[in-house]
């Protein structure tokens, strides 16, 4: 015989960044500690409160497709896309977005930045001051370095 059991959770967590463990309370039944199905490709941890779905035979499970090989580690309140080569995406608590692409990335259409953008130097703002310093020379254009101060030894 097989129930459904609407439930809310009570927690979730991450297993070894590969698994969920869920537990929920539904008609004053309590589950504890159950593996946590989800969709291939997305991956999240509901918060306590959240709704959710038992199914009872023998065993609890929630009842969505997983495959838990590839799954970036994400914690609660987080969400995550990810591929089976283990690229992702991670919506995360602090307001960022993580994005792992080995491959790069390529964005199709306008980007528009509201802020600064840096790389594991510093900002790019920097670089672009430096630039708007540089002058060319004469009708040619030929460059001419900005100048830096000489070492007197002093």
């Amino acid at each position: 015989m097989m129930k459904f059991f609407t439930s809310l959770v009570t927690s979730c967590k991450d297993v070894a960044g590969k698994l969920r463990s869920i537990s929920g309370k539904a008609n004053g039944i309590e589950f504890e500690g159950r593996q946590m199905m989800q969709h291939f490709g997305f991956i999240s941890i509901p918060k306590a409160g959240e709704r959710c779905l038992f199914l009872q035979f023998g065993n609890v499970v929630i009842a969505v497709a997983s495959d838990g090989k590839d799954r970036p580690a994400v914690k609660e309140g987080e969400t995550a896309l990810y591929s089976d080569k283990a690229h992702y995406i991670i919506l995360k608590n602090n307001g960022t977005i993580a994005i792992k692409a080995d491959g790069g990335l390529d964005i199709d259409g306008d980007v528009r930045v509201n802020g600064e953008v840096k790389d594991k130097i510093g900002n790019l703002s920097k670089l672009r001051d430096t630039f708007n310093q540089h002058t060319h020379v004469g009708n040619l254009g030929a460059p001419t370095a900005t100048p830096v101060p000489q070492d007197t030894g002093a």
